[in-house]
């Protein structure tokens, strides 16, 4: 089977979950109490379908930049059709996406946060990480504006 069938397969059966799983989450009921409200019986199952959804992205990810590498040592020079460096430009990604990841844990605060209700959280790991993630997220929408005004601008074209 080719690739984009097995692709198109794997999309419609993602879609499929992803009905079921939001059907789920609205239609079933709020027979769970929380406190003084009424949390949806599946959210549980919704947090779950959402990491799950988040870690298939993340392997599909790495394992493409992973397959564009290995592949591209076999081809000619090294080179696609249009003359552009695969092997290059996956090597230069992968390490600008860890120099981010690393370079924003760095800057990251472990610095207590006042909640709402006066409390402080104080978990230092959750609070670098999700300083990590927002700078990141920042740093790589920055990065991928840039690389796009610099392909518009045909600097790199032959």
């Amino acid at each position: 089977m080719k690739a984009h069938r097995v692709s198109f397969f794997v999309f419609i059966a993602l879609i499929i979950a992803t009905l079921v799983v939001f059907g789920l989450f609205y239609g079933v009921g709020y027979d769970n109490p929380v406190g003084k409200y009424n949390a949806p019986e599946h959210t549980g199952t919704l947090i779950v379908f959402m990491y799950a959804m988040a870690g298939i992205c993340i392997l599909a990810t790495v394992l493409g930049a992973l397959g564009n590498v290995i592949s591209s040592f076999g081809g000619p020079k090294g080179v696609n059709i249009t003359g552009v460096p695969n092997t290059a430009i996956s090597i230069v990604s992968i390490l600008i996406f860890v120099g981010v990841l690393v370079g924003s844990w760095v800057m990251a605060s472990d610095e207590a946060l006042r909640l709402p209700n006066g409390d402080f959280f104080t978990d230092a790991t959750l609070l670098k990480i999700s300083d990590m993630f927002v700078y990141s997220l920042y740093a790589l929408v920055a990065i991928a504006s840039l690389a796009l005004v610099v392909n518009l601008s045909g600097i790199f074209k032959k």
